[in-house]
């Protein structure tokens, strides 16, 4: 068995390449809940012209003898457009193809595969090395890291500030477009931390080792069924913010929540 490559030529260029540009977009959502009307995203906008023709025809070909005569079969995988080759990957073009292939002649998919790129190796080469000299290149690479920089500051600001808040904050680039309602977040963040570090304390005044409560024995609470529905939330907001799984969660904390639960008897 062995590959075919054989060069074609489209009647029409191959697909759009990269966007050319990044902006930032307003969205004026007025959905209340506390949050600003404008919600600050982004779009990528107009596109390179990619003016290769040319494609290439992947085909399976196959000797046989039959008859005392020799015999070929062959088999078209896909034609994939010029800079499809760098976009796509074989598997995305011909794997349904490829698994046909592999039925009937008995030869995994995976030297099939093989096969293949042995051929198509060079070729991919050739072309990235073309490519990587492009406009579109250097353009695609500076977008790609001015959107892994906005995920990344996005992913740290909503890990403190909750879901949803970066964006009616700041913008794709990282400026700063509502001042206010960033400090309204931190004020909001600032009492949440007080609170929580207010409700330990008072719980290690209160309970100071398992035996001093009066609810000490596990299993042996004397709380009502209504009071511990509401300890069990109690207990899932605590859980929530101390659990060790957390960013800054806190172990030792979480063990004294946890003693607590066995205390409520919840």
């Amino acid at each position: 068995m062995y590959c075919v490559i054989q060069k074609v030529f489209n009647k029409k260029c191959n697909s759009l390449g990269e966007s050319k540009k990044i902006e930032v977009t307003e969205y004026n959502w007025g959905i209340g809940d506390n949050k600003p009307n404008i919600y600050y995203g982004y779009k990528c906008t107009g596109h390179f012209v990619r003016t290769h023709k040319e494609a290439f025809k992947i085909s399976i070909h196959k000797s046989y003898r039959k008859d005392g005569k020799i015999k070929k079969k062959q088999w078209v995988l896909c034609t994939m457009g010029y800079y499809d080759l760098l976009d796509w990957s074989l598997y995305d073009c011909a794997d349904s193809k490829i698994d046909r292939v592999s039925e009937e002649t008995g030869i995994s998919a995976d030297d099939i595969y093989d096969i293949v790129y042995k051929k198509l190796d060079p070729i991919i080469s050739k072309i990235t090395e073309e490519y990587e000299q492009t406009e579109e290149y250097k353009i695609k690479v500076k977008n790609n890291k001015i959107l892994s920089k906005y995920f990344t500051a996005k992913g740290k600001f909503e890990e403190k500030y909750g879901q949803d808040n970066y964006d009616y904050c700041y913008d794709v680039f990282g400026m700063l477009r509502n001042e206010e309602y960033l400090n309204q977040l931190h004020k909001e963040y600032k009492t949440k931390q007080e609170y929580y570090s207010s409700y330990y304390e008072n719980f290690k005044s209160n309970y100071k080792s398992n035996n001093d409560s009066s609810y000490s024995d596990i299993g042996h609470s004397t709380y009502t069924k209504d009071e511990k529905v509401k300890l069990k939330k109690i207990y899932k907001v605590l859980a929530l913010k101390f659990h060790p799984d957390i960013n800054n969660g806190d172990a030792d904390m979480m063990k004294f929540i946890n003693r607590l639960k066995e205390q409520w008897g919840i």
